[in-house]
C-alpha cells in the first residue's frame, strides 16, 4: 500500500527515435546517474525505477520527502595556533574558516585533537526542498550520460545521441517545469507517435501509465520483448512451423518500437536456391527479421518470414507487403552475387585477394595465405599430425579467398561460410576448414571441428599476432583494433582442445620468420617477446576466468621455459588439487627458504666428496631420483604424480636445513652446499615456482 506521507518523481526525457542498441545502456546510465545524485545530496527514497522505449527515456522515484533532512556536522578548521598572531589577531587561515562556513568570530569554538587545538564548529544544516534538488539530479544525470555517437543538434550546445523534444517532471503530483539548456520543458505526454493521444493533465505516475496504455505504448523492455515471444509461439502453433526466436534479435527488436506486433510475410521460393546463409544474414542483420524453419532442427528453411511491425494503427496488410518488397530486392542482389560468384568458382576469386591490403607493412590477404600455408606445414610436423600436404596447402591459400568475393563484399559477416560454398564440390575436407578456421569468434563460440580446420585456424591468429607485433601495433587497454586477444583466446582454446602437448613460443617464432621474409625491416627482439609476455598474460587471463588463482598461474607461467598449454593444464590442475593440504602448504615454505638461500647464485656444480654428513648425501640421493624421475618419465612431468614426487623429497631439505649450517666457515664446503641448494630449487622449479602459492 502506498504510504500516503510519502511522495512520487517521474520524469519522461521525450526524444527522436533512439538506435535500439542504445535503448537500455541509456536508460541504466540514466538511472546510475540518479541513484548518484540522491546520494549526494541525502536524499532518502524507497525505490527507483528506470523503463525506456525509442522514443522516451523515464525514471520513477518513490519514498520520498518534501526535503532533506536537517542534519548535524562537526566542521575542523585548521590549527589554533596558526590562526591568531601573538596580539590574537585573526590571520588568514582563521578568516577563511570564518567565510568558508558563514560565522562571526564571537562564534568560533575551539577543540583539541592530537593533543593540538584547532578551529571547530558543530553545524546545523537545515535541509533542502527535493522538489529543487531533484531537477538539479535530472539535469546533471542527463548532462553524465555518455556515448562516443552523441552529437550536437542544430543551435544546441548539449550533446546526445538524438534531439531532445520534451523533459516532463513531475514532483508530489504537480507539473515542475525544467531548465535544461535550449529544450523547452511543456506539460505534455504523448501517446504512440501515430496515436494522436496527448494530454497535460497527468497528475501521479499510474496516471502516467495509464495513458500510455491508452495510447499504445508499451514502456517496460521486457514486456515489450515478453509480447514478441507469445505472439511468435501463438503463430507457429497456427501455421505449423518453427520461427528461429534468436536472443540477439529478440532484444533487438524489443527496441526498435513502442508497441510491438509480429506479422507474417513471405518471399519467393526461388531465393532457398541460395544458401540458407545468406537468407538469414540478410534477414537479420540487414531487416531485423526473423528466419522461419520447417522442422525445430532449423534446417530447412520455408519462404515466410517474421518481422516486428511499430504500430498497431496502419493497415497490416500494406506493411507485410512493403516488408515483402524490401526483402525481395535484398534477396535477389544475394542471388545474383552468388550466381555471379559461382561462375567464377573460388580458385579465379583467390586471386584478387594478391591486391588486396591485409595490414600495410606485411603485404596482403595473398601474402597472408602464404604465411598461413607455411605455419600450418610447421603445426603439421609439430604436432604429429600427419595431414597431406595438399590439403594444408588448399586450404592455406584459399581460407581468405572468398574476401575478394561480390557476396562478402556485400555481406561481411558471410566471410568462411561463401568460402565453403564455393568449394565444397571440389574438396568437402578443405571446405569445411575454409568455413571452421574463424572459429571461435567468441571466448565461448564453438571450435573447429576437424584438426585440418584447427591447424589453419591456429595459423591465420599467429600469423594475426605475429603481423601486428613486428609493426609494433601493439593492443592497448583500450584499443585492439586486429581482435589480438581473440586471436589469442582462439589459440588457447584450440591448443587446449587438441590435447597435445606443443610449444606456443617455437610456433610464434616461425611465424614471426615468414613475416620477416616480406618486409624490409626485420622484428625486433623486443616486438617478438611483448608478443610471448602477451601469450602468457592472456593464458593467465583465460585460467583465471575459469577457476584457478593467479597464485596458481604465476607460479606455472614464471618457470616455463616453453608455452605449452597442456603441460600448462596439467601442472596448475595438480597444484590445484593439492593446494591447501599441510603437505604442499609445508613445502611451499621451505621452498622460499631455499630460494632466498640461493638467489645470487647460479652454479650448480656439486662435488660429491664434499658432501660430508648424511644430510646432505640424503638431499643428493633425493635429487638424483627426481632427475631419474623427469628421465623416465617424460609424459608424467607435468602430472600431479610428479608433484607428489617433488613434495616427497621436502622431508630430506627440511632436516638438511635443520642439522647443516649452509654458511661453513670452510668457502669450499660452504660453496658446494649452496650449489646443492641450488640445483635442487633449479629441479623443482622446472615443475613450479612454489614460493609464488
Amino acid at each position: 500500500m502506498k504510504n500516503r506521507d510519502k511522495i512520487e518523481f517521474f520524469s519522461e526525457i521525450y526524444v527522436e527515435e533512439l538506435p535500439a542498441r542504445l535503448v537500455n545502456d541509456l536508460g541504466l546510465q540514466l538511472k546510475n546517474n540518479f541513484i548518484k545524485g540522491l546520494a549526494e545530496y541525502n536524499i532518502e527514497y524507497l525505490d527507483i525505477i528506470s523503463k525506456n522505449t525509442p522514443r522516451r527515456l523515464t525514471i520513477y522515484i518513490n519514498g520520498l520527502d518534501k526535503k532533506t533532512k536537517d542534519k548535524k556536522v562537526e566542521i575542523w578548521g585548521p590549527p589554533k595556533k596558526i590562526c591568531f598572531d601573538n596580539k590574537g589577531k585573526l590571520l588568514k587561515p582563521g578568516l577563511a574558516f570564518l567565510d568558508k562556513n558563514g560565522i562571526e568570530e564571537k562564534e568560533l569554538k575551539f577543540k583539541e585533537k592530537n593533543n593540538s587545538e584547532f578551529l571547530y564548529l558543530n553545524k546545523k544544516i537545515k535541509g533542502s526542498p527535493n522538489k529543487e534538488n531533484l531537477k538539479n539530479i535530472l539535469c546533471n544525470s542527463l548532462r553524465n550520460i555518455n556515448n562516443k555517437k552523441f552529437m550536437r543538434w542544430g543551435e544546441g550546445k548539449f550533446p546526445f545521441v538524438r534531439p531532445i523534444k520534451n523533459i516532463y517532471a513531475n514532483f508530489d503530483n504537480s507539473f515542475i517545469k525544467i531548465k535544461f539548456e535550449n529544450i523547452k520543458s511543456k506539460n505534455l505526454i504523448l501517446g504512440h507517435r501515430f496515436s494522436k493521444l496527448e494530454t497535460n493533465k497527468i497528475k501521479s505516475y499510474s496516471d502516467y501509465l495509464k495513458f500510455l496504455k491508452k495510447g499504445k505504448v508499451i514502456l517496460c523492455f521486457k514486456e515489450r520483448k515478453a509480447k514478441i515471444i507469445s505472439e511468435i509461439n501463438k503463430i507457429e502453433k497456427e501455421k505449423k512451423f518453427f520461427i528461429n526466436k534468436d536472443q540477439d534479435l529478440l532484444d533487438h527488436v524489443a527496441n526498435l518500437t513502442e508497441f510491438p506486433m509480429v506479422l507474417i510475410g513471405k518471399y519467393n521460393k526461388d531465393f532457398l536456391k541460395i544458401p540458407k546463409e545468406v537468407i538469414n544474414s540478410v534477414m537479420k542483420n540487414h531487416q531485423k527479421y526473423f528466419s522461419i524453419y520447417k522442422n525445430d532442427n532449423h534446417k530447412e528453411l520455408v519462404e515466410s518470414f517474421a518481422f516486428v511491425a511499430g504500430s498497431p494503427f496502419l493497415n497490416s496488410k500494406t506493411v507485410i507487403s512493403g516488408n515483402e518488397k524490401v526483402l525481395a530486392a535484398r534477396l535477389s542482389d544475394g542471388k545474383f552475387f552468388y550466381e555471379e560468384d559461382s561462375k567464377l568458382g573460388l580458385n579465379k576469386i583467390r586471386e584478387k585477394i594478391d591486391s588486396i591490403t591485409f595490414i600495410d607493412g606485411v603485404g596482403t590477404y595473398g601474402n597472408k595465405a602464404k604465411r598461413i600455408v607455411e605455419i600450418a606445414k610447421k603445426l603439421n610436423i609439430l604436432g604429429n599430425f600427419d595431414l597431406e600436404i595438399e590439403k594444408i596447402e588448399a586450404s592455406g591459400d584459399l581460407c581468405k579467398a572468398d574476401l575478394a568475393s561480390q557476396m562478402v563484399f556485400e555481406f561481411p559477416e558471410l566471410q568462411g561460410i561463401i568460402g565453403e560454398y564455393y568449394y565444397k564440390n571440389v574438396d568437402t575436407e578443405v571446405s569445411e576448414a575454409l568455413r571452421q578456421h574463424y572459429l571461435p569468434k567468441g571466448r565461448s563460440d564453438e571450435l573447429p571441428n576437424t584438426i585440418l580446420s584447427k591447424i589453419i585456424s591456429l595459423s591465420d591468429r599467429f600469423d594475426n599476432l605475429a603481423s601486428a607485433f613486428s609493426l609494433k601495433l601493439y593492443p592497448t587497454g583500450s584499443s585492439d583494433p586486429y581482435g589480438l586477444r581473440r586471436s589469442c583466446i582462439g589459440i588457447i582454446r584450440i591448443t587446449e582442445s587438441l590435447d597435445i602437448k606443443i610449444d606456443l613460443n617455437e610456433i610464434l617464432d616461425n611465424s614471426f620468420a615468414q613475416v620477416d621474409l616480406g618486409i624490409k625491416n626485420k622484428t625486433d627482439k623486443e616486438s617478438k617477446q611483448k608478443a610471448k609476455n602477451f601469450i602468457l598474460d592472456r593464458i593467465k587471463n583465460y585460467y583465471v576466468e575459469n577457476g584457478f588463482s593467479v597464485n596458481i598461474l604465476n607460479s606455472v607461467l614464471k618457470t616455463d621455459k616453453e608455452i605449452n598449454i597442456k603441460s600448462i593444464s596439467n601442472k596448475i590442475n595438480a597444484i590445484k588439487n593439492l593446494n591447501e593440504t599441510p603437505e604442499l602448504e609445508k613445502g611451499v615454505e621451505i621452498f622460499k627458504r631455499l630460494k632466498n638461500i640461493t638467489k645470487d647464485n647460479n652454479s650448480e656444480n656439486i662435488n660429491e666428496t664434499l658432501l660430508a654428513n648424511n644430510y646432505e648425501q640424503d638431499l643428493y640421493t633425493e635429487i638424483k631420483r627426481i632427475e631419474r624421475f623427469y628421465n623416465e618419465n617424460s609424459d608424467n612431468r607435468d602430472s600431479e604424480i610428479c608433484l607428489y614426487e617433488i613434495i616427497k623429497s621436502f622431508d630430506k631439505l627440511a632436516n638438511f636445513f635443520e642439522h647443516v649450517l649452509v654458511m661453513d666457515k670452510n668457502e669450499e664446503i660452504k660453496n658446494n652446499r649452496i650449489n646443492l641448494l641450488t640445483r635442487f630449487k633449479n629441479l623443482i622449479s622446472e615443475f613450479s615456482n612454489l614460493s609464488e602459492l
